[in-house]
């Protein structure tokens, strides 16, 4: 790996000292949309969250924070937001697998192009800002460009001396303690960042035992500017960061949910995920002139994972089967649950498996962007370009393991089994994309296109089996924004998307056509957005995971042609209703329909007997939040409500309620910070006060549940 990424710096600072750009962003280059003020004018629409919007409710989950963000879809899974299921404008949500995720302008997840599946996102807590890109802007930061992209922006060094503490302790054990250090030394600017977020979990396994996870974080960041002729920054990252959940991806039957919906059974006892993960990132900034500047990144990440989870019987029906239907299985729904012992016998009906998927991913690349501004004419342009080398890799070995239920426990037999899982996938990545933004009087336009040329290489070490996939895509895009007055503007653009198949698949790339259109209003009345979506699926593409019944992990499916169509709304304004007290509103609002444009048969369980017109899963039709708050000098108080729709849990039409599905909920948040003084602040917090339970999903084994009420108190000490 090391020699592929040597081999071609030569060709990347050669492009490096080349290419025309026009810095008007910071010579870091680690924002992708800037603040909202930014947003209002691009040709396509983002969200900028801030730190302030951060903290309102101290979350940790990144879910939690994206419900403020209209056009996006999340799929609970754990509670805690451990395993993000992300999903942009019909974009399957399924492990944020199709929309690109980076941390302060780089691919961060373990192998976005070998392996997408978001196991590991750094910890929001320490941002300070999130941002969103939808729209024909979304198409410069691929490989995944079907949806959009979330950027996770780290905190700026300080450039003087500057400490703080913030602890928070709540129900379930729950914790999360920061510390940041940042100073100077002579011209070396650095920071210090070290994290622990953990708790005792909010679900209740049958026998006593923990049921929640313990995440570590250290970060240390070191910036230098130079002054010359020419400016310039270089900024030296590296971080590492761990994890021990005792999480499972096994649910509960409907009637056990609506009997106790934190129940856990006796069979997920050993239930285990542990990971680590290393960062090293180097960015370096120039100003040639005053309209070029150039950025380079040089990124590497690793990243080792072992999940030990119940994955079934060795011989009998899957646990979904089981989980959905408990009267026709239930002598293997007696077993998992603890109320009978396993009896031995040489057909294995009665053992279950326990698998160890033990996964390791490195990723690396080095990535140059550059922005040029100029004048032709009446007409000004801000014309940016980028070349990325990315290359990634995993290895797996899923070891199968053999279990007795002997007295509520889980015992081994003895018996050595084999691995279900040893292979191998890489990818090496060449990317451009060339972007140019035009200005004339009250329009801008923006046009752009991508290139991607993908190597992609599968050893399927147990069958001696090799397989090698070739994919190149260039993509377009146009946007269009006219300020009509000074507070009015509309935007319309279309641009394609693309997300490609895994390394030896033989499965053809996902290939979408997406158009949005709307308004914006920033003004004395407040801040109004309304914008139409329409996605236009050439080829929908689904993965199978390890927990999905009638598959082999990894294998891919085609579903054809699909229409995604939807609308997102959202308004926010402030009040001035006292001396020195503000009211503030705000509210988002996603409505959402797809269909499928053809009928066809697939093994993948998500779609299985497919109609023409049937809707896709995992789609809430309407998904919203309204937060408002009371702001003063010396406290807040906010609220937040989220909710949103039943969805879908296998491709149907018609009352959703009749199929597999997850339920409908409304959660409520609220939170209440005291400004004690320059350097104390105090905040109590409490999350789904009204302890809401719904079914978030039957996937991956049975019904599982949204996190249960917590009261959270913090304090944040600033030196």
């Amino acid at each position: 790996m090391i020699k592929k990424i040597t081999n071609t710096l030569p060709l990347i600072f050669l492009f490096h000292a080349c290419i025309l750009n026009a810095a008007n962003n910071d010579l870091e280059e680690i924002v992708v949309v800037g603040s909202m003020e930014d947003v209002s004018s691009v040709p396509g629409s983002g969200v900028a969250i801030d730190l302030e919007q951060l903290e309102r409710f101290d979350y940790t989950d990144l879910h939690q924070i994206l419900g403020s963000v209209p056009g996006v879809y999340i799929r609970e899974e754990d509670g805690y937001g451990l395993r993000p299921n992300i999903g942009i404008r019909g974009a399957v949500a399924e492990r944020s697998q199709k929309i690109t995720i980076m941390e302060d302008g780089i691919l961060i997840t373990p192998a976005p192009y070998s392996a997408p599946a978001a196991y590991y996102v750094p910890n929001v807590s320490r941002m300070q800002a999130v941002e969103v890109l939808k729209g024909p802007s979304a198409i410069r930061h691929g490989p995944h460009t079907v949806g959009g992209a979330v950027n996770l922006v780290t905190a700026d060094v300080r450039p003087s001396r500057f400490a703080e503490i913030d602890a928070s302790y709540g129900t379930d054990e729950f914790y999360k303690l920061q510390g940041l250090y940042s100073d100077r030394f002579e011209d070396l600017e650095f920071a210090i960042d070290l994290a622990s977020v953990g708790t005792d979990g909010f679900k209740e396994l049958d026998g006593g035992g923990d049921t929640g996870f313990v995440k570590n974080e250290a970060n240390l960041k070191i910036h230098r500017e130079f002054a010359g002729e020419k400016e310039q920054v270089l900024t030296f990252k590296v971080g590492w960061a761990d994890e021990d959940a005792d999480e499972t991806y096994l649910g509960l039957t409907d009637a056990d949910f609506d009997d106790n919906p934190v129940r856990r059974y006796r069979a997920s006892q050993l239930a285990n995920f542990k990971s680590d993960h290393s960062t090293v990132h180097l960015i370096h900034g120039i100003q040639w002139s005053d309209s070029l500047s150039v950025n380079t990144k040089i990124y590497w990440h690793r990243f080792n994972r072992e999940w030990n989870k119940l994955d079934g019987f060795i011989v009998g029906p899957s646990l979904q089967s089981v989980l959905a239907n408990p009267e026709l299985f239930v002598s293997q729904y007696r077993l998992i649950s603890g109320q009978r012992n396993s009896i031995p016998s040489d057909t294995d009906t009665d053992v279950l498996d326990v698998t160890n998927n033990d996964r390791t991913f490195t990723s690396s690349g080095v990535q140059v962007t550059a922005h040029y501004e100029f004048v032709t004419g009446s007409l000004s342009h801000r014309f940016s370009s980028g070349l990325r080398y990315h290359f990634d890799e995993v290895d797996r070995k899923h070891q199968l393991a053999s279990f007795l239920m002997i007295d509520g426990l889980m015992t081994s037999d003895g018996k050595v089994r084999g691995p279900k899982v040893l292979n191998h996938a890489e990818t090496d990545a060449w990317s451009l994309f060339v972007e140019d933004e035009i200005v004339f009087g009250d329009l801008t336009i923006s046009l752009g296109g991508r290139f991607e040329d993908i190597q992609g290489e599968l050893q399927n070490k147990l069958t001696s089996i090799e397989s090698d996939s070739d994919q190149d895509a260039a993509t377009i895009g146009a946007g269009l924004h006219w300020q009509v007055t000074d507070s009015i503007g509309l935007l319309i653009g279309a641009y394609e998307g693309f997300s490609p198949a895994a390394p030896g698949s033989g499965a053809e790339p996902e290939e979408t056509t997406n158009y949005e259109y709307g308004g914006r209003y920033d003004g004395d009345l407040g801040r109004l957005e309304l914008i139409g979506f329409f996605s236009d699926y050439e080829n929908l593409l689904g993965r199978c995971r390890v927990s999905d019944a009638g598959c082999n992990p990894g294998q891919e499916f085609n579903g054809g042609s699909v229409e995604i169509a939807g609308a997102e709304f959202s308004v926010s304004r402030s009040f001035d209703v006292g001396d020195r007290l503000e009211l503030e509103v705000s509210l988002v609002h996603t409505y959402t329909e797809s269909a499928f444009q053809e009928s066809f048969f697939s093994q993948f369980s998500q779609w299985g007997l497919v109609r023409k017109g049937d809707e896709l899963p995992y789609l809430p039709e309407h998904r919203g939040q309204i937060q408002i708050g009371l702001v003063a000098d010396k406290w807040r108080v906010w609220t937040s409500v989220n909710t949103q729709t039943e969805m879908r849990e296998e491709a149907g039409k018609g009352d959703v309620k009749l199929g597999l599905h997850a339920d409908k909920y409304t959660t409520v948040d609220f939170s209440g910070v005291w400004i004690v003084n320059d350097h104390w602040e105090a905040q109590i917090s409490i999350k789904n006060a009204l302890d809401e339970s719904a079914i978030v999903s039957h996937r991956p084994y049975g019904a599982r549940p949204n996190r249960t009420r917590s009261l959270m108190g913090r304090v944040k000490y600033t030196f």
